[in-house]
């Protein structure tokens, strides 16, 4: 027969709490890596945090199909690089990477577009007083071409004269001196080529600019098809020309707005890597989709590295009829917008391609990284760095210390109150609270190997925070239990009808909390994420603690006789406060009217 409405039989529930807690550590002890600690976040152990934001030309949120492309490429280039324990997450329009310990520096070069593009070399002029001889490709059969002559710059159009800056590069068109030619107007009222790129170059300048506007301005100044001959005989622009190539500023470790938004169908103008030169680029003849593998290795032929290329079979085919016939001439391996290499050919080259840093090649770092963002792939969308912190192991021991410290002063203040106040039930709410410790202990490792959930100071704060919540529902539950006893009945017949009562408060008040938290993880980014996480799951195992500890144990100790006593119960002055209502209620008696 079931027993009535709050009464249990605390064995079984004992029992039941006790099963889930050795599940819970077998699955600890016996599968993943099988430590007993949990995987924490880079402000508890130190490491590197980079936020990636996803932008588009258009300037409208990008598709989650694309920022699902973007994240398992990113997380190959994080596999790629050798750093373990690293973890690349989708965060609303972010992309998150997170990577533990002293490798950290690595991971802010992951969000590079990659978009390897080869184009034709069509001008190219020194953006230094220095300039460098142009990089040198080798052809597999050992044969190294000879550098390029750079090109002089070429005189503006209708008598413009272009002043260099101090450092000997040309000045941005709207910092040119008043006496320069002024460009011409169309008569249409459709502004000049030179127009468009001045609006560029103020667009540029604005810090509060729309990128959207900035990527269109970009685009009519460094994209126009009149930048290069035409398919059709048309000639090149050289005034516009002189007009894009005035408007780079190369060397600024400014980004490009046309990084992961250029046409490849359309001609270029660009700087290299070093800044050293400025060109005008053809259109695109072949793409860096159809490099089958690229690996750094040492220049047999030099110093330092090489990024050895290979192609796909038609990609192959592509690049040795070009080479074949544009002999002498230049062509530059693109990467981003910016001219990685741009040697001269001086034979069909058939086989793998050997790109160069110029002088002195690349170093270690640099052939990798770039080997590395070449073989994995290029990302659909572009990326700027939101964020990017960097936190020591040393400063990530402190803060784990803190949090700790934190802790234990919120469970030590609660240990005292209950016990002050409480006694004997303050011991069971201390009891409760050390079992409770103990699952959320279980369940942080097992989600760490699972979903690879970090515990952070977020999530320690939540889990601060969850104290409180879990203590009140034994003051809830406390205090039902007072009610039952001043209204006169014993301690062990209060138990299930207080259980009754305080049940349905416990259960609304979880239900709020949970709901909150849900809501919180939903409409947050970042490590607030943490803490509502944190904060939803404390209040779900709250609940497990309350149901199968809490009432057993209190339940246990009212059918004692020694723990039943008011001197250690914590019920005396309940029981007292009922001793004297009833004898208010037998005082209370009217006195019968003499006649």
């Amino acid at each position: 027969m079931a027993p009535p409405a709050g009464q249990i039989r605390p064995g079984r529930y004992l029992a039941f709490f006790v099963a889930i807690v050795a599940i819970l550590y077998a699955l600890v002890f016996f599968t993943g890596d099988r430590k007993l600690t949990p995987k924490l976040g880079i402000d508890l152990q130190g490491g590197t945090r980079v936020a990636l934001t996803a932008r588009t030309e258009s300037g409208e949120p990008p598709s989650r199909e694309s920022l699902d492309i973007s994240r398992q490429i990113i997380e190959t280039r994080v596999n790629g690089l050798g750093v373990s324990g690293a973890e690349v997450v989708l965060d609303g329009n972010n992309i998150v990477i997170t990577v533990p310990g002293e490798n950290g520096e690595r991971a802010k070069e992951l969000g590079q577009t990659a978009q390897l593009r080869f184009r034709p070399v069509l001008n190219a002029v020194p953006a230094a007083p220095q300039p460098t001889a142009p990089p040198t490709t080798t052809a597999p059969g050992g044969t190294t071409t000879a550098p390029a002559t750079t090109t002089p710059e070429p005189p503006a159009a209708d008598g413009a004269t272009t002043t260099p800056s101090p450092q000997g590069r040309p000045l941005p068109l709207a910092q040119q001196p008043t006496t320069t030619t002024a460009p011409p107007t169309s008569t249409s009222g459709t502004p000049t080529g030179v127009e468009v790129c001045e609006n560029y170059a103020k667009l540029l300048a604005d810090e509060d600019a729309d990128d959207a506007e900035v990527i269109t301005a970009a685009k009519a100044c460094r994209q126009a098809p009149n930048l290069a001959p035409s398919p059709d005989g048309a000639a090149a622009d050289p005034v516009l020309q002189q007009a894009a190539l005035a408007t780079l500023d190369c060397g600024t470790g400014v980004a490009d707005p046309l990084v992961g938004n250029d046409d490849p169908k359309l001609p270029l103008a660009a700087c290299d890597q070093d800044g050293v030169e400025k060109f005008i680029l053809g259109p695109s003849f072949l793409e860096g989709t159809q490099i089958s593998d690229a690996n750094a290795n040492l220049d047999p032929q030099g110093i330092g590295y090489v990024v050895v290329l290979s192609f796909e079979p038609e990609g192959s085919d592509i690049w040795s009829k070009y080479t074949a016939s544009h002999v002498g001439e230049r062509a530059a391996f693109v990467l981003d917008t910016e001219v990685v290499s741009a040697p001269t050919i001086e034979g069909a080259i058939n086989g793998d391609t050997t790109i160069t840093g110029g002088d002195g090649g690349f170093s270690q770092s640099e052939a990798g990284k770039l080997a590395n963002v070449l073989k994995y792939g290029s990302l659909p969308l572009s990326f700027e760095s939101s964020e990017a912190e960097t936190v020591s192991a040393t400063l990530g021991l402190a803060s784990l210390q803190a949090g700790l410290i934190a802790g234990g002063i919120g469970l030590a203040l609660v240990f005292v109150y209950c016990l002050f106040y409480y006694r004997l039930l303050g011991l069971l709410t201390i009891l409760s609270l050390v079992l409770s410790a103990v699952i959320v202990y279980a369940v942080l490792i097992l989600l760490g190997r699972w979903i690879g959930f970090t515990l952070d100071l977020a999530g320690i704060a939540g889990f601060i925070i969850a104290i409180g919540i879990t203590a009140d529902s034994f003051v809830i539950f406390f205090e039902r239990l007072k009610d039952e006893v001043r209204d006169g009945r014993t301690f062990r017949s209060s138990v299930p009808r207080a259980w009754v009562r305080a049940r349905r408060t416990i259960l609304s008040a979880d239900a709020v909390s949970f709901l909150a938290a849900a809501v919180l993880y939903l409409l947050a980014v970042g490590q607030v994420r943490g803490f509502a996480f944190t904060l939803g799951m404390s209040t779900v195992l709250d609940l497990i603690v309350v149901f199968l500890v809490t009432h057993p144990l209190v339940a246990l100790a009212s059918r004692s006789k020694f723990l039943s006593d008011p001197r250690l119960s914590g019920l005396g002055g309940a029981q007292r406060s009922a001793a004297l209502q009833r004898s208010a209620r037998v005082g209370a008696t009217p006195a019968v009217k003499e006649v």
